[in-house]
């Protein structure tokens, strides 16, 4: 069943995730089949911003399970065929404690530009400043896969530091603005 679901992909031209014994639980290759023999097949692999990384080949009986059609793969396909280059470069990083941030919010809801709001290295929101005075802020929060999620609101001495234009960011937002063009039922404040 393995190898008819790969051929199938392969003449689809799908976009497809799989994981071998190889992998840690959670970890998934993806990419495009782009050659399939009766022992293995070729993968051009992407990365998880779309970006095309290389091939490689991989043995059929390694594999231990397939994915395709997700919304995972659904956005990084759009990336792909939409032929969109994100730019390293446009990264803005903020370290600071909450107060100095606070100057920065006026900006980032003027520009709607979607950020990530750091609570701490590890736990933060992605969002667009929805408002916000010196003590919280109300974020429209967005998941990474581009929806809408929302309302947050925060005390704004919970942040350590906010970053905009990154790579992760710069995903997000093009998702999000493909999916929020067809989908009028977003309600905002």
């Amino acid at each position: 069943m393995i190898l008819t679901l790969l051929k199938n992909a392969l003449s689809a031209k799908a976009l497809i995730g799989f994981r071998t014994k190889d992998l840690e639980w959670g970890e998934t290759i993806i990419g495009y089949i782009t050659e399939i023999n009766q022992d293995d097949f070729t993968v051009n692999e992407i990365d998880e911003f779309g970006m095309f990384i290389g091939k490689t080949t991989f043995n059929i009986e390694d594999v231990l399970h397939i994915e395709y059609n997700d919304i995972y793969q659904k956005g990084l396909e759009f990336i792909v065929k939409k032929g969109v280059s994100l730019n390293i470069d446009n990264r803005i990083t903020i370290w600071n404690d909450s107060y100095k941030l606070n100057t920065h919010f006026q900006y980032l809801k003027e520009k709607q530009i979607l950020t990530t709001f750091f609570l701490s290295e590890d736990d933060y929101v992605i969002g667009f400043v929805h408002d916000f005075n010196q003590e919280c802020i109300i974020i429209n929060a967005v998941t990474k896969d581009g929806m809408f999620d929302g309302f947050s609101c925060y005390k704004t001495t919970n942040f350590i530091g906010i970053r905009y234009n990154g790579l992760f960011e710069q995903k997000i937002k093009l998702l999000f603005d493909n999916i929020n063009i067809k989908d009028k039922s977003i309600i905002y404040l």
